[in-house]
């Protein structure tokens, strides 16, 4: 129990610094929200924002650290400081290297598709919007990409809070270009803030990275540069990053590919109703704000997994890379199955509160400005689609760390490439029914976690000739269901009676406070009372120290 509540205090230090940093997202988001509602301006810099996401999934924090973290982490422990501090210097270099040439590429491609543009200046326009904020976003792949490498070494140094903290200077700036800098330079114009506001995006990225130099500087760690692959701590390294980004890659580009599809089954302000693909001619299924309501939708389920899930994970890494590098299978598997127990936990605790409470959250966080009521029903129905695949979200990040973590970084490609094809395959098939539409990117995102937590658990089980989820984990996961059920059977008539006696509240902003946050507290509170009586273990390392409790046998 000490080891898995080690782990937890770390998580615990991370999801509170996590927690500031999303609570700045979220007022980001709002702002965002106010300021373009569901339109096309607001589905360009969704658009252009997913490049540096696609780049940073392949070269940053979802490939680069657990390729890097066990190689660094088994470094440090085997052949010292001085070692592990030129695997640093040569993976900066490498690092900068990589995405410096990426940004050139991608920038000949956008202009390209800036020349190819239509003559009609109401069909070029949108088009070029799309363009011109995709352009003016790439240098953040850069800043983004440094940052993960630098915070991963200090995690794996024990601090967690300067990282932590770090994506709030990102959110800050945004706030400022959002509600500040925009409006002053362009005000009533839309289509021109959203530029300033892609403009404080850059800007922040590179005072990110430049907060953690004075951390990374109080822990001794010398930054270098050094360009070279004949180091042979390099060239292991290079075996694992090469799988795991060509894995973290089928995912990541899994997303870039919802949204891709999603923005070309979009029908642009101006531009036909109907599209020609391959001889085939078709009405565009999706109106405009499709991709915002699915990027809101997002932003409000990543919350959760954001504040709660990830920052558990990323204490789990390093510890379990260390019971793997030491041989200690026994302690990695409990560690393994505490983390996932805990991820699970959280996840349907936040995923159950989500789908019953979807619209009166986005209505009380969004629905102001140019975001309207209808805005708010479509970002909602989407909502509830992630809300019931959370679980599996939470889930992945501890299953894909555990292989990462023994240095398999085979089996999440080999996930990951299959399920892709099953991934875009689902949402091309729900995007044309109207009951669907946008939601059918997380339908199918819901679906493809689902089966990846699932074939990861069976594929753990066969390599360590134990499972994952034994009797007990089987069992806890059981109860976590049932208790699920009830505070869902609770809450729905809870919900259903405080949107009708608080819709007349005025100020407008107190009723939605109370339509919402009430019942948030009344769901909370019923889980975790159930979580109690049925003596599940979470809820103990949950609590402060003091208040632990010995579980029953196979809790």
């Amino acid at each position: 129990m000490s080891s898995a509540r080690s782990v937890v205090s770390s998580a615990k230090l991370i999801a509170l610094c996590t927690l500031l940093s999303r609570v700045t997202g979220l007022v980001r988001d709002i702002l965002l929200a106010r300021a373009f509602g569901l339109g096309w301006v607001q589905d360009a810099f969704v658009y252009a924002f997913a490049f540096p996401n696609l780049f940073r999934r392949l070269f940053g924090e979802g490939a680069m650290a657990p390729a890097f973290v066990p190689t660094f982490t088994r470094t440090l422990e085997q052949d010292g400081r001085d070692a592990a501090w030129r695997l640093l210097a040569h993976t900066l270099a490498l690092l900068t290297v990589a995405v410096t040439v990426v940004i050139a590429i991608v920038l000949v491609i956008i202009g390209a598709a800036w020349l190819a543009a239509p003559a009609d200046p109401a069909q070029a326009e949108p088009r070029r919007l799309l363009l011109g904020l995709t352009a003016l976003m790439l240098p953040f792949m850069l800043s983004i990409c440094v940052l993960a490498l630098l915070s991963s070494i200090l995690n794996c140094v024990g601090s967690f809070v300067p990282a932590a903290l770090a994506p709030i200077l990102l959110n800050v700036g945004m706030i400022a270009g959002i509600a500040w800098l925009a409006p002053a330079l362009f005000p009533g114009r839309p289509t021109r803030q959203v530029y300033v506001v892609a403009g404080s995006v850059l800007a922040a990225g590179v005072l990110q990275v430049v907060g953690l130099l004075p951390a990374l500087r109080r822990h001794g760690v010398p930054l270098g540069w050094r360009l070279s692959t004949r180091d042979p701590t390099v060239q292991h390294m290079l075996r694992l990053l090469v799988p795991v980004a060509l894995g973290q890659g089928v995912l990541a580009f899994g997303v870039f590919l919802d949204q891709q599809l999603c923005t070309m089954l979009t029908h642009v302000p101006g531009g036909p109703a109907a599209a020609n693909w391959l001889g085939f001619t078709f009405a565009y299924p999706l109106s405009e704000g499709a991709l915002s309501a699915v990027s809101y939708a997002q932003r409000l389920y990543q919350f959760p997994l954001g504040v709660l899930v990830i920052s558990l994970a990323t204490a789990a890494l390093p510890a379990f890379a260390r019971h793997a590098a030491r041989a200690e299978w026994a302690p990695w598997m409990t560690e393994v199955r505490q983390s996932l127990r805990l991820a699970v936990f959280e996840g349907v605790l936040a995923g159950t509160l989500m789908i019953v409470l979807a619209e009166p959250i986005t209505r009380l966080l969004f629905e102001r400005g140019r975001f309207t009521p209808d805005d708010t029903v479509r970002t909602a129905h989407v909502l509830v689609y992630y809300g019931l695949g959370l679980w599996a979200f939470c889930a992945q990040h501890i299953v894909t760390r555990a292989f990462y973590s023994v240095g398999d970084v085979q089996t999440p490609l080999r996930i990951s490439v299959v399920l892709l094809p099953a991934n875009l395959a689902l949402s091309l098939a729900l995007v044309w029914r109207p009951e669907v539409r946008e939601a059918a990117f997380a339908v199918s995102s819901t679906v493809t976690a689902s089966a990846a937590v699932i074939a990861g658990l069976l594929i753990l089980r066969r390599r360590r000739g134990t499972p994952v989820v034994d009797r007990a984990t089987f069992l806890a996961l059981a109860k976590m269901v049932l208790i699920a059920v009830v505070t869902a059977a609770v809450l729905l008539p809870v919900s259903a009676v405080a949107s009708t006696r608080l819709a007349g509240v005025r100020p407008v902003l107190l009723g939605r406070a109370l339509e919402t946050l009430g019942p948030l507290a009344l769901g909370t509170g019923v889980f975790l009372a159930g979580a109690y009586v049925l003596r599940l273990n979470e809820l103990a390392l949950l609590l402060p120290r003091r208040r632990r409790r010995t579980p029953a046998a196979g809790a």
